[in-house]
Protein backbone atom coordinates (compact mmCIF):
# COMPACT_ATOMS: atom_id res chain seq x y z
CA UNK A 1 0.00 0.00 0.00
CA UNK A 2 2.98 2.08 0.89
CA UNK A 3 4.18 2.13 -2.50
CA UNK A 4 0.98 2.22 -3.89
CA UNK A 5 0.81 5.51 -2.30
CA UNK A 6 4.54 6.41 -3.40
CA UNK A 7 3.71 6.17 -6.97
CA UNK A 8 0.52 7.86 -6.77
CA UNK A 9 2.09 10.91 -5.34
CA UNK A 10 5.03 10.74 -7.78
CA UNK A 11 1.98 10.98 -10.28
CA UNK A 12 0.60 13.67 -9.06
CA UNK A 13 3.94 15.69 -8.48
CA UNK A 14 4.89 14.65 -12.66
CA UNK A 15 1.51 16.56 -13.84
CA UNK A 16 1.69 19.28 -11.30
CA UNK A 17 5.49 19.69 -12.50
CA UNK A 18 4.13 19.89 -16.47
CA UNK A 19 1.15 22.26 -15.52
CA UNK A 20 3.37 25.18 -14.12
CA UNK A 21 6.23 24.56 -16.17
CA UNK A 22 4.68 26.78 -18.60
CA UNK A 23 7.18 29.74 -19.45
CA UNK A 24 5.99 33.04 -21.59
CA UNK A 25 6.75 33.85 -24.79
CA UNK A 26 8.96 36.84 -25.71
CA UNK A 27 6.70 38.46 -27.66
CA UNK A 28 8.12 42.00 -29.31
CA UNK A 29 11.57 42.04 -30.83
CA UNK A 30 14.18 44.96 -32.26
CA UNK A 31 15.76 43.64 -34.93
CA UNK A 32 17.87 44.87 -38.10
CA UNK A 33 18.06 42.75 -41.64
CA UNK A 34 21.18 43.32 -43.17
CA UNK A 35 22.32 41.09 -46.68
CA UNK A 36 25.15 41.36 -49.42
CA UNK A 37 26.78 39.90 -52.02
CA UNK A 38 30.06 37.64 -51.76
CA UNK A 39 32.48 35.42 -54.02
CA UNK A 40 31.06 36.28 -57.55
CA UNK A 41 32.29 34.66 -60.75
CA UNK A 42 31.88 36.22 -64.13
CA UNK A 43 32.14 34.59 -67.52
CA UNK A 44 33.21 36.14 -71.12
CA UNK A 45 34.64 39.10 -71.72
CA UNK A 46 34.13 42.56 -72.25
CA UNK A 47 35.54 46.25 -71.53
CA UNK A 48 33.14 46.30 -68.53
CA UNK A 49 33.61 43.61 -65.69
CA UNK A 50 31.47 42.63 -62.83
CA UNK A 51 31.77 45.34 -60.54
CA UNK A 52 31.19 46.01 -56.58
CA UNK A 53 29.97 49.08 -55.01
CA UNK A 54 27.63 49.77 -51.83
CA UNK A 55 28.00 48.84 -47.83
CA UNK A 56 25.49 46.69 -46.76
CA UNK A 57 25.58 48.21 -43.29
CA UNK A 58 25.64 52.24 -45.04
CA UNK A 59 29.36 51.88 -43.71
CA UNK A 60 28.02 51.65 -40.37
CA UNK A 61 28.79 48.43 -37.77
CA UNK A 62 27.55 45.41 -39.85
CA UNK A 63 25.87 42.31 -38.19
CA UNK A 64 27.21 40.26 -40.72
CA UNK A 65 30.19 37.67 -39.80
CA UNK A 66 31.95 38.49 -42.51
CA UNK A 67 31.68 42.25 -42.28
CA UNK A 68 30.25 44.91 -44.53
CA UNK A 69 29.93 43.50 -47.60
CA UNK A 70 29.04 45.15 -51.17
CA UNK A 71 25.25 45.88 -52.04
CA UNK A 72 25.17 46.64 -55.46
CA UNK A 73 26.93 44.28 -58.75
CA UNK A 74 27.01 45.45 -62.41
CA UNK A 75 28.23 44.13 -65.37
CA UNK A 76 28.24 43.59 -68.57
CA UNK A 77 29.22 46.32 -72.12
CA UNK A 78 25.16 47.95 -72.58
CA UNK A 79 23.47 47.60 -75.63
CA UNK A 80 20.43 49.94 -74.89
CA UNK A 81 20.66 53.43 -73.32
CA UNK A 82 19.11 52.04 -70.25
CA UNK A 83 22.44 51.21 -68.93
CA UNK A 84 24.10 47.61 -67.73
CA UNK A 85 22.54 45.16 -65.61
CA UNK A 86 23.10 45.37 -61.86
CA UNK A 87 21.96 43.32 -59.22
CA UNK A 88 21.15 45.54 -55.46
CA UNK A 89 20.03 44.61 -52.04
CA UNK A 90 18.16 47.14 -49.75
CA UNK A 91 20.14 47.03 -46.61
CA UNK A 92 20.19 47.35 -43.89
CA UNK A 93 16.30 47.38 -42.51
CA UNK A 94 15.56 47.34 -39.09
CA UNK A 95 12.19 48.20 -37.03
CA UNK A 96 12.64 51.89 -37.47
CA UNK A 97 12.63 51.75 -41.30
CA UNK A 98 9.59 53.73 -42.98
CA UNK A 99 10.35 52.58 -46.96
CA UNK A 100 11.11 49.48 -49.10
CA UNK A 101 11.51 48.98 -53.19
CA UNK A 102 7.93 48.03 -54.80
CA UNK A 103 7.68 45.67 -57.97
CA UNK A 104 9.27 48.41 -60.34
CA UNK A 105 11.74 49.18 -57.81
CA UNK A 106 10.20 52.52 -56.47
CA UNK A 107 10.88 53.50 -52.90
CA UNK A 108 7.28 53.19 -51.61
CA UNK A 109 6.38 53.71 -47.42
CA UNK A 110 5.62 50.76 -45.65
CA UNK A 111 3.77 51.91 -42.74
CA UNK A 112 2.25 55.21 -44.14
CA UNK A 113 5.58 57.11 -43.62
CA UNK A 114 5.60 55.39 -40.00
CA UNK A 115 8.59 53.03 -39.11
CA UNK A 116 7.23 49.57 -39.49
CA UNK A 117 7.54 48.59 -35.43
CA UNK A 118 8.81 45.72 -33.32
CA UNK A 119 8.81 42.30 -35.09
CA UNK A 120 5.89 40.26 -32.75
CA UNK A 121 5.71 36.50 -31.88
CA UNK A 122 3.23 34.32 -33.11
CA UNK A 123 2.42 31.38 -31.01
CA UNK A 124 3.22 27.83 -31.36
CA UNK A 125 1.79 26.68 -34.41
CA UNK A 126 -0.16 29.94 -35.11
CA UNK A 127 -0.94 31.44 -38.46
CA UNK A 128 2.01 33.45 -39.23
CA UNK A 129 1.38 35.25 -42.63
CA UNK A 130 -0.60 38.43 -41.60
CA UNK A 131 2.86 38.93 -38.59
CA UNK A 132 5.25 39.48 -41.56
CA UNK A 133 7.63 42.70 -41.30
CA UNK A 134 9.50 44.10 -43.97
CA UNK A 135 13.34 42.90 -44.28
CA UNK A 136 15.86 43.24 -47.42
CA UNK A 137 15.11 43.48 -50.77
CA UNK A 138 17.11 42.01 -53.87
CA UNK A 139 16.52 44.16 -57.30
CA UNK A 140 17.59 43.03 -60.35
CA UNK A 141 18.02 46.11 -63.06
CA UNK A 142 17.49 43.25 -66.42
CA UNK A 143 19.29 45.26 -69.64
CA UNK A 144 20.69 43.79 -72.41
CA UNK A 145 24.19 42.96 -72.01
CA UNK A 146 26.92 41.70 -74.01
CA UNK A 147 30.81 40.67 -73.27
CA UNK A 148 31.14 39.65 -69.67
CA UNK A 149 28.53 38.19 -67.83
CA UNK A 150 27.73 37.26 -64.03
CA UNK A 151 27.57 33.89 -63.23
CA UNK A 152 27.66 32.75 -60.00
CA UNK A 153 27.00 35.10 -56.35
CA UNK A 154 26.76 34.16 -52.70
CA UNK A 155 24.41 35.98 -51.08
CA UNK A 156 25.12 36.42 -47.53
CA UNK A 157 21.67 37.41 -45.26
CA UNK A 158 22.00 38.07 -41.26
CA UNK A 159 19.45 39.09 -38.70
CA UNK A 160 19.87 39.83 -35.29
CA UNK A 161 16.88 40.00 -32.65
CA UNK A 162 16.90 41.96 -29.14
CA UNK A 163 13.88 41.30 -27.07
CA UNK A 164 12.29 44.34 -25.90
CA UNK A 165 11.59 42.32 -22.77
CA UNK A 166 13.29 40.84 -21.31
CA UNK A 167 15.55 43.66 -21.93
CA UNK A 168 19.26 42.39 -22.80
CA UNK A 169 18.46 39.28 -24.84
CA UNK A 170 20.16 39.60 -28.13
CA UNK A 171 20.09 36.55 -30.41
CA UNK A 172 21.75 36.62 -33.79
CA UNK A 173 19.38 34.33 -35.97
CA UNK A 174 21.75 31.58 -38.45
CA UNK A 175 23.46 33.61 -40.97
CA UNK A 176 21.99 32.39 -44.51
CA UNK A 177 24.00 32.18 -47.59
CA UNK A 178 22.35 31.67 -50.93
CA UNK A 179 24.80 30.38 -53.35
CA UNK A 180 22.99 31.44 -56.96
CA UNK A 181 23.91 29.67 -60.32
CA UNK A 182 22.63 33.36 -62.03
CA UNK A 183 21.86 32.18 -66.12
CA UNK A 184 21.66 35.18 -68.31
CA UNK A 185 19.35 33.81 -71.08
CA UNK A 186 19.85 34.22 -74.66
CA UNK A 187 17.21 36.91 -75.60
CA UNK A 188 16.10 35.41 -79.00
CA UNK A 189 15.50 31.81 -76.83
CA UNK A 190 17.79 28.61 -76.94
CA UNK A 191 19.40 27.61 -79.76
CA UNK A 192 17.98 31.04 -81.42
CA UNK A 193 14.45 28.95 -81.97
CA UNK A 194 12.09 31.42 -79.52
CA UNK A 195 12.37 28.20 -76.50
CA UNK A 196 12.99 29.66 -72.99
CA UNK A 197 14.14 27.71 -70.25
CA UNK A 198 11.32 28.93 -68.56
CA UNK A 199 7.83 30.17 -70.18
CA UNK A 200 6.46 30.56 -73.23
CA UNK A 201 8.29 31.59 -76.07
CA UNK A 202 10.23 34.57 -76.42
CA UNK A 203 8.30 37.79 -77.92
CA UNK A 204 4.83 36.22 -76.04
CA UNK A 205 2.91 38.99 -75.57
CA UNK A 206 1.68 39.83 -71.74
CA UNK A 207 4.34 37.22 -70.69
CA UNK A 208 7.31 36.96 -68.42
CA UNK A 209 9.36 36.79 -72.18
CA UNK A 210 7.87 39.18 -74.07
CA UNK A 211 10.95 41.07 -74.24
CA UNK A 212 12.94 38.43 -74.71
CA UNK A 213 13.39 35.19 -72.85
CA UNK A 214 13.65 35.76 -68.91
CA UNK A 215 16.67 35.33 -66.87
CA UNK A 216 16.80 32.70 -64.02
CA UNK A 217 18.62 33.32 -60.58
CA UNK A 218 18.92 29.22 -59.69
CA UNK A 219 19.46 28.84 -55.90
CA UNK A 220 22.26 25.65 -56.19
CA UNK A 221 22.94 26.65 -52.06
CA UNK A 222 20.61 27.05 -49.90
CA UNK A 223 21.92 26.99 -46.22
CA UNK A 224 22.02 28.23 -42.91
CA UNK A 225 25.65 29.77 -41.30
CA UNK A 226 25.98 25.86 -40.26
CA UNK A 227 25.68 24.16 -43.71
CA UNK A 228 22.14 22.71 -42.68
CA UNK A 229 19.29 22.82 -45.41
CA UNK A 230 16.97 25.10 -45.03
CA UNK A 231 13.18 24.01 -44.21
CA UNK A 232 10.96 24.91 -46.57
CA UNK A 233 7.26 25.49 -45.09
CA UNK A 234 5.41 26.89 -47.83
CA UNK A 235 5.55 27.76 -51.49
CA UNK A 236 3.70 29.01 -54.25
CA UNK A 237 3.49 30.61 -57.96
CA UNK A 238 5.28 33.76 -56.73
CA UNK A 239 6.96 33.05 -53.18
CA UNK A 240 8.56 30.77 -50.85
CA UNK A 241 8.69 30.45 -47.24
CA UNK A 242 11.77 28.93 -45.74
CA UNK A 243 12.37 28.76 -41.65
CA UNK A 244 15.55 28.25 -39.68
CA UNK A 245 14.91 26.98 -35.96
CA UNK A 246 17.15 29.18 -32.92
CA UNK A 247 17.07 29.39 -28.86
CA UNK A 248 17.56 32.42 -26.98
CA UNK A 249 20.14 31.92 -24.03
CA UNK A 250 21.13 33.49 -21.07
CA UNK A 251 17.54 33.86 -20.03
CA UNK A 252 15.80 32.16 -17.14
CA UNK A 253 14.13 29.45 -19.17
CA UNK A 254 11.68 28.84 -16.71
CA UNK A 255 10.24 32.46 -16.74
CA UNK A 256 10.52 32.75 -20.56
CA UNK A 257 10.01 30.30 -23.99
CA UNK A 258 13.24 29.99 -25.64
CA UNK A 259 12.23 27.91 -28.55
CA UNK A 260 11.77 30.16 -31.98
CA UNK A 261 11.88 29.79 -35.44
CA UNK A 262 12.71 32.92 -37.75
CA UNK A 263 10.37 32.09 -40.99
CA UNK A 264 11.80 34.24 -44.38
CA UNK A 265 9.34 34.67 -47.25
CA UNK A 266 10.69 35.28 -50.73
CA UNK A 267 8.19 37.00 -52.87
CA UNK A 268 7.85 39.36 -55.99
CA UNK A 269 8.91 36.76 -58.57
CA UNK A 270 7.97 33.86 -60.40
CA UNK A 271 9.18 30.63 -58.72
CA UNK A 272 11.11 28.12 -60.89
CA UNK A 273 11.16 24.49 -59.85
CA UNK A 274 14.29 22.49 -61.10
CA UNK A 275 14.33 19.45 -59.81
CA UNK A 276 16.02 19.91 -56.65
CA UNK A 277 16.61 23.54 -57.21
CA UNK A 278 14.66 26.45 -56.68
CA UNK A 279 15.25 29.56 -58.35
CA UNK A 280 13.28 32.58 -59.94
CA UNK A 281 12.33 34.55 -63.19
CA UNK A 282 13.39 37.76 -63.81
CA UNK A 283 12.01 39.84 -66.53
CA UNK A 284 14.31 41.19 -69.76
CA UNK A 285 14.10 44.96 -70.19
CA UNK A 286 13.38 46.11 -67.12
CA UNK A 287 13.54 46.40 -62.90
CA UNK A 288 12.79 43.20 -60.71
CA UNK A 289 12.25 43.13 -57.28
CA UNK A 290 12.68 40.18 -55.24
CA UNK A 291 10.96 40.73 -51.40
CA UNK A 292 11.97 39.16 -48.08
CA UNK A 293 9.75 39.37 -45.54
CA UNK A 294 10.09 37.93 -42.23
CA UNK A 295 8.41 36.77 -39.18
CA UNK A 296 8.93 34.85 -35.76
CA UNK A 297 7.22 31.98 -34.50
CA UNK A 298 7.43 30.05 -31.05
CA UNK A 299 8.07 26.40 -31.46
CA UNK A 300 7.82 23.59 -29.14
CA UNK A 301 10.84 23.18 -26.60
CA UNK A 302 12.73 19.81 -26.21
CA UNK A 303 11.10 18.23 -23.25
CA UNK A 304 12.33 15.64 -20.91
CA UNK A 305 10.69 12.51 -21.39
CA UNK A 306 7.65 11.48 -19.02
CA UNK A 307 9.66 8.48 -17.81
CA UNK A 308 12.77 10.44 -16.68
CA UNK A 309 10.47 13.06 -15.17
CA UNK A 310 8.69 9.66 -13.80
CA UNK A 311 11.83 8.81 -12.33
CA UNK A 312 13.29 12.07 -10.68
CA UNK A 313 9.92 12.47 -9.01
CA UNK A 314 10.29 9.49 -7.39
CA UNK A 315 13.70 9.85 -6.32
CA UNK A 316 12.78 13.38 -4.76
CA UNK A 317 9.63 11.05 -2.72
CA UNK A 318 12.15 8.80 -1.70
CA UNK A 319 14.20 11.41 -0.16
CA UNK A 320 11.46 12.78 1.91
CA UNK A 321 10.62 9.15 3.03
CA UNK A 322 14.31 8.78 4.45
CA UNK A 323 13.88 11.76 6.42
CA UNK A 324 10.44 11.10 8.18
CA UNK A 325 12.13 7.66 9.19
CA UNK A 326 15.38 9.33 10.45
Amino acid sequence: MKKLNLIAAATVLTASTSVFAEPMLIEDWNFIAEGGFDDWTSEGSGTNPVVSSGSSSDFGPSILTTGSLPDNLCWGDAVTPAGQSCLGINSPVDQDSTQTWDDDGDLVDINGGAPQGVAETVGIGGDYTTAFKQGTALRHDNFPVTGEFLDTVTIRNGIRLEAVLPAGATVSAPELEFLVDFWETPNVGLDSDGTCPFGPDSGTVGSINENGCSDIFKIIGFEDGDGSDLNIVDSGPGFIDFSVKFTVAGVDASIWHTDYELITRLSGLDVVFDDDNVGFATRERGVNVLDAQIVIRAVEAPEPSTLAIFAVSLLGLAGLSRKRRQ
